[in-house]
């Protein structure tokens, strides 16, 4: 009789080698015992859990061959903790008149054992799965302590006793270089070319991958690109997978995820990290909603292409090199009864950006008007806050007072009718109160504090700092422009509040 042995440890690493000796050797001594021969040995290195499995394959193709007589294992999670995967092995040995001997006892078809075959596989896939919850909940626990839960560090980092440091070397510096290629106006490919073609190592690489590879590609540029981690917050428990023994992974919502602030040395500025990550989204909608405009910003060579746009029918503008400046790109395609052109020179762009950003300047270093600005933004949002406070005071005592109609109602001092009225009447004034609530905080939303105003006098200082109006500087400071059809041009900064700022102090 023909033997096949399955032999299997839950990872590769050396210290699981002297398992596997030991396995081989029990099982050569029982076969040897029993007078058969050894056919294969099949060795596992993957979960016992996961369907598609390649030694467990191959030993499904040769049970179907008929190359062997009987399959030995230690017990059969050696061989499944998937339900699935155990009763497709169950139908192979019956159809192909194969035995099945596990070494604990629990399954022994050459004594029609098979009773418990289902119950075992079940057992061995809920303990799969209470293994699986108990390595998350560790995971997650880690996570909530600012430790990160990975075994590579991302890229421009190391990991020391799960804490993230700065790298020493240059791969910090080519982390800042990918952020700012990609705010000066480079797209992903762009950038991955420019990594290759200069030699800079791949993330593969530094991490000592078994398979590295040399070239950078666009898929690493975007994932370091969003990667928050860069901002010295440890954000974790981006996707779970579905069960123990389905793998898909799903991401999780944005309220699921485990952020732990100040955790490590940041690589990138928080603004550059904001800016980059609009800029992505930006992108990402204009190659659904402008199909002349490519989501690739490598590929917009001119100043405001991709950025300006035609504010009465939405389509982008199209440079015109005989003229030096853009007109709208639904007018260009279709002729003037599509649309009219819109028409603008760049550098009248140039010059209002330029102009608005040094009148803001000259104001900002006013410090009186400032200053009474500045207090203008306190006073609406101190009055606003204080008429939520006195609106959530107001709930309160309403709920207050129903808790103390309950207890009326189950002393028996007032009936079920007159409880359920009083009830009735003080839910009326919750829900006026509660919509009063929602006005009231939908205007602190729009209202700006002191902060948002210090942050754009600094964004504006660090703007001029720039001898030009660049890519970049286009990039870092203004999300969109919109053309009307007499000329009107209107400029939406990208910094918060930039526009309400302009209405206080232009």
């Amino acid at each position: 009789m023909k033997a096949a042995i399955v032999r299997r440890v839950s990872t590769t690493k050396e210290v699981q080698e002297e398992s596997l000796k030991n396995q081989q050797g029990f099982f050569e001594d029982y076969v040897k015992s029993m007078g058969w021969d050894i056919f294969d040995i099949y060795t596992e290195t993957e979960s016992g859990t996961k369907f598609n499995r390649k030694e467990m394959n191959r030993l499904i193709a040769d049970a179907k061959a008929g190359r062997f007589d009987i399959i030995l294992a230690k017990e059969l999670s050696r061989l499944a903790r998937n339900q699935r995967l155990a009763h497709e092995i169950k139908d192979v040995i019956e159809t192909y008149n194969i035995h099945l001997i596990t070494m604990d006892g629990a399954i022994d078809t050459t004594s029609g054992n098979t009773n418990m075959f289902g119950l075992y596989a079940w057992i061995y896939e809920q303990e799969a799965q209470r293994t699986s919850e108990r390595i998350k909940m560790a995971l997650t626990t880690r996570a909530k302590q600012g430790r990160f839960k990975g075994s590579i560090a991302p890229y421009g980092y190391e990991l020391r006793d799960g804490r993230l440091f700065v790298k020493e070397g240059d791969t910090p510096e080519i982390v800042r270089l990918i952020f700012q290629r990609y705010i000066e106006g480079k797209g992903f490919d762009a950038i991955a070319r420019e990594l290759y073609e200069s030699g800079v190592p791949t993330p593969s690489m530094v991490a000592g991958k078994s398979q590295q590879t040399i070239f950078w590609n666009g898929s690493s540029v975007r994932s370091i690109l969003e990667n928050p981690h860069y901002t010295g917050n440890m954000v974790q428990g981006r996707e779970s997978t579905i069960s123990v023994t389905n793998k898909a992974r799903r991401t999780r919502d944005e309220n699921e995820l485990i952020v732990v602030e100040a955790t490590h040395e940041p690589i990138i500025a928080s603004d550059v990290f904001e800016t980059v990550q609009q800029l992505i989204a930006f992108n990402r909608r204009r190659s659904f909603t402008y199909s002349e405009v490519s989501s690739r910003p490598h590929q917009n060579v001119h100043l405001f292409t991709g950025i300006i746009f035609c504010a009465d029918c939405g389509s982008g503008f199209h440079y015109k090199r005989n003229s030096r400046g853009y007109i709208c790109g639904r007018s260009d395609k279709h002729g003037e009864k599509a649309c009219s052109k819109h028409r603008v020179r760049e550098n009248e762009l140039v010059e209002l950006i330029r102009s608005d950003l040094q009148r803001l300047a000259g104001l900002f270093d006013d410090t009186s008007y400032y200053d009474d600005v500045r207090q203008k933004f306190i006073k609406s949002r101190t009055k606003l806050e204080k008429e939520l406070q006195s609106c959530q005071a107001k709930i309160d005592r309403i709920n207050n007072l129903k808790r103390k109609a309950l207890s009326k109602y189950l002393e028996e001092e007032i009936t079920k009718a007159q409880y359920d009225d009083y009830i009735a009447g003080q839910d009326v004034e919750i829900r006026k109160l509660q919509v009063n609530k929602g006005k009231i905080e939908a205007a602190m939303s729009t209202v700006l504090d002191s902060s948002a105003l210090e942050s754009v006098r600094e964004i504006v200082a660090s703007a001029l700092e720039f001898k030009e109006i660049s890519r970049e500087v286009i990039n870092r400071f203004i999300e969109k422009i919109e053309v009307k059809e007499d000329g009107t041009v209107r400029l939406y900064y990208r910094f918060a509040g930039t526009s309400k700022i302009l209405n206080e102090l232009l």
